[in-house]
């Protein structure tokens, strides 16, 4: 079994469909119970995908945040501040997952007002892309802005097998990772299991 048969088992079967005069198919099913598995998942699964060679670290970083966000938010304060984060409960699991990945090379935050040039940059610093030493010529003369800019360069992204995600942090900017595309749907899953939203961008 592959790994993402593992994450699909995971994220588990879809429950029997119900007679539809029954009591129990009108009823909603309750949200499944956030528990540290879900998270450690997520964190490893990312790390597989994206060839980290410290997956173990990442989720002990996330986990930390998660039960001692005190003595995270200690360990971390010079990466946190820049986010305003100076008090432990402002720590979130989520946030020390982008940041994780920041730190790691595998995420880079571009605000939103950006040019097809800004987001070259920013997709030329990150370890997945310049692993692949791709061809940014069909891109550099787009006048695409924002969202457009991005969404473009997503779609150039797809035509290598590959996916422009951005984790969403409820503000205006973008946390960019680059996955191979076999990987983003069953990463989403996971994402939205633990209440985060990790988003595609193309056209």
């Amino acid at each position: 079994m592959g790994w993402w048969d593992r994450i699909g088992q995971l994220l588990g079967a879809k429950p029997p469909v119900q007679d539809a005069g029954s009591a129990s198919a009108l009823a909603p099913e309750p949200a499944p119970e956030l528990t540290l598995d879900d998270w450690q998942a997520l964190c490893l699964a990312l790390g597989q995908a994206l060839a980290l060679d410290d997956s173990d670290e990442l989720w002990a970083e996330v986990r930390q945040a998660i039960e001692q966000p005190a003595q995270y938010l200690d360990r971390f304060d010079n990466d946190l501040v820049k986010r305003g984060m100076d008090e432990p409960e402002h720590v979130t699991p989520w946030l020390a997952l982008v940041e994780g990945l920041q730190r790691r090379g595998q995420n880079f935050e571009l605000d939103w007002k950006l040019t097809m040039e800004d987001a070259i940059w920013v997709l030329q610093q990150l370890q997945a892309v310049q692993q692949r030493g791709l061809d940014w010529q069909a891109l550099a003369g787009s006048k695409a802005l924002n969202h457009g800019a991005l969404q473009d360069a997503g779609d150039y992204l797809r035509g290598q097998s590959l996916s422009l995600v951005s984790f969403d942090i409820d503000s205006d900017s973008y946390p960019l990772s680059v996955l191979e595309t076999s990987a983003a749907a069953p990463l989403q899953g996971l994402a939205e299991r633990i209440g985060g939203k990790l988003v595609l961008l193309h056209n």
